[in-house]
């Protein structure tokens, strides 16, 4: 009977946008809760970000300290709101992640900053969505194992059994 009972996993998918006067984008951080703290460390990035009347596909996240000291640290729910500019669900180090131009992106609690890599920066204040996705369980594997195989010994019980 013990493998009848099922937990669900859940991937912690974030969608987020972001807009100010210089540069804008959205798309879906993909990250893992640290504890129970509602500190979340960011392992992928999809979307786009469009600057200057093109718009550029987000095509990784940047390791820790990749860019402007970033932690790759999510906040949600948000704690705290920004320094009155908007909301923000990153501490002042943020996340950080490149783009298929060549220019890399800094979300972070203060401002957010879009460069060429290890050149001139961009900042801007601007305003941050962030927003969990539903969480989708997923079936249990040995749950449903369990289940098949009682069901093809009953089978076979059945047929001995006439």
């Amino acid at each position: 009977m013990a493998s009848l009972v099922s937990t669900s996993a859940r991937a912690d998918t974030f969608s987020f946008s972001f807009s100010g006067i210089f540069f804008s984008g959205s798309g879906t951080f993909t990250a893992t809760e640290v504890g129970h703290t509602n500190s979340y460390d960011v392992t992928g990035v999809t979307g786009n970000v469009k600057s200057g009347g093109s718009t550029s596909a987000i095509t990784s996240v940047l390791g820790v300290d990749g860019f402007r000291n970033n932690d790759n640290e999510l906040i949600f729910p948000l704690v705290y709101p920004g320094l009155g500019f908007g909301t923000k669900f990153f501490d002042s180090n943020g996340v950080s992640f490149s783009l298929a131009n060549g220019n890399e992106v800094n979300l972070n609690g203060i401002w957010d900053i879009e460069g060429p890599a290890k050149e001139f920066d961009l900042p801007q204040f601007d305003s941050v969505s962030v927003t969990e996705n539903s969480p989708v369980p997923e079936p249990s594997s040995l749950a449903l194992f369990g289940i098949g195989i009682m069901g093809v010994a009953g089978a076979i019980r059945r047929r001995l059994a006439v």
